[in-house]
């Protein structure tokens, strides 16, 4: 398991493109995952059978790591798509905030700088390590070490998951089925519109664990920062008996209009077992180091049982022992099906433009759903209004 993912792989292994001839402003990003394993079941186990704690102990971070803290993003073309609508958004931003309406996750953003991938595939993103950590804690009866392996599990995504590339808003009743080599099935649907909440199933080969929950966020703005946090909640149950819930830290995005753009997670997660196990991990508080770094400890009640450490730009110990380094380790391909319900995300209009790099097309497209979604929602409203009206007028006659 000796990989790397350079500076130019890591940011999702994302290939950019931009479309002079239909789109002057686009930019197109394409999803590879060449650099992604996607060993067989067999080959996944063998690795799993032969996992041991890493040997380095050097203070080591990836490419990406921005020397204050947090991921680092470069690249001109995408930096000047993404600002090229930042007056726009802020004028809606403005518009809202003057309205008394402060949910920014009501804000339309434009499709030139979004990326064709619905946030449900991009969700399912949170699992390309399960195929080593998790097998792996299915494989031990030590509840601790299990709770470890689900924490190095989670973290050592955020190197590549974190990104300023915005995939399109699901729609309501929208869905996507994936799946990864290990025999892992993942699923996910939209099942809100406001607040928007995306739920996610994932279970893996022979019913070994079970891993579910849903991502519900609340954005907010500053003068050249968006803050995104996630109040949805994840939880793992492992068949021993074991059952870990964990909730997600915040992100914050900098230099959205001008400077240097960088993404943090900040904050706090805490993990809780039922078995008596808390994992409490701060972000950004290491005393002179930069905001990539935590630090926290797994108790037992008011009993400290181990401490952690480690930045997510780089690597994972726990009492000093390395169970996560961002050179050696390398994430797992999440294949997402061809569409089987009509509900699939890869049949919406935009996305099949955006793909297709009809920029336009995909705008109008996503428009239309956007009207569609508003008119459904006026119509459930209308709805409850009637059968609110239906249900008092009934008490009343009940009354009398």
């Amino acid at each position: 398991m000796n990989s790397t993912l350079s500076s130019e792989d890591l940011d999702n292994d994302i290939r950019i493109q931009q479309v002079q001839q239909t789109a002057p402003d686009a930019v197109q990003f394409y999803i590879t995952e060449e650099h992604f394993n996607n060993d067989p079941y067999d080959i996944i186990q063998q690795k799993v059978a032969a996992f041991q704690p890493i040997q380095s102990k050097d203070d080591t971070r990836c490419d990406q790591a921005s020397k204050d803290g947090g991921k680092k993003f470069e690249d001109k073309k995408q930096i000047k798509c993404m600002r090229s609508v930042g007056t726009y958004v802020i004028q809606q931003i403005g518009r809202k905030i003057l309205s008394g309406d402060m949910n920014l996750t009501k804000i339309s953003f434009p499709i030139k700088a979004m990326i064709a991938k619905s946030a449900l595939e991009k969700n399912l993103q949170s699992t390309i390590f399960f195929p080593l950590y998790i097998n792996r804690a299915v494989q031990t009866v030590d509840y601790m070490e299990q709770l470890k392996l689900v924490i190095t599990a989670t973290i050592a995504t955020f190197h590549i998951n974190l990104s300023f590339h915005k995939p399109l808003n699901p729609i309501l009743g929208e869905t996507v089925e994936g799946y990864l080599s290990d025999g892992t099935k993942l699923y996910a649907e939209q099942i809100s519109h406001h607040p928007p909440v995306s739920q996610f199933y994932g279970v893996g080969k022979d019913n070994q664990y079970k891993y579910f929950g849903n991502y519900w966020y609340e954005a907010s703005a500053g003068l050249n920062s968006i803050t995104l946090k996630n109040k949805g909640k994840r939880t793992i149950v492992f068949n021993g008996g074991q059952r870990i819930d964990y909730n997600f830290a915040y992100e914050l995005y900098s230099g959205t209009i001008m400077g240097s753009m960088k993404v943090e997670t900040l904050g706090v997660s805490t993990y809780q077992t039922n078995k008596g196990l808390t994992a409490t991990l701060k972000f950004g508080k290491v005393k002179r180091k930069a905001t990539d770094y935590f630090e926290g400890t797994i108790n037992m009640g008011q009993q400290e049982l181990c401490k952690i450490y480690g930045t997510y730009m780089g690597y994972i110990e726990f009492d000093g022992v390395r169970y996560w380094d961002h050179r050696h380790m390398q994430p797992h391909q999440v294949t997402i099906k061809p569409p089987f319900l009509p509900s699939d995300a890869q049949l919406r209009g935009d996305y099949i433009n955006l793909s297709a790099l009809d920029i336009d097309r995909a705008q109008i497209e996503k428009e239309n759903l956007e009207n569609l979604q508003r008119h459904d929602a006026k119509l459930r409203t209308k709805f409850k209004e009637i059968r609110r009206k239906k249900e008092e007028k009934k008490k009343q006659h009940d009354h009398d």
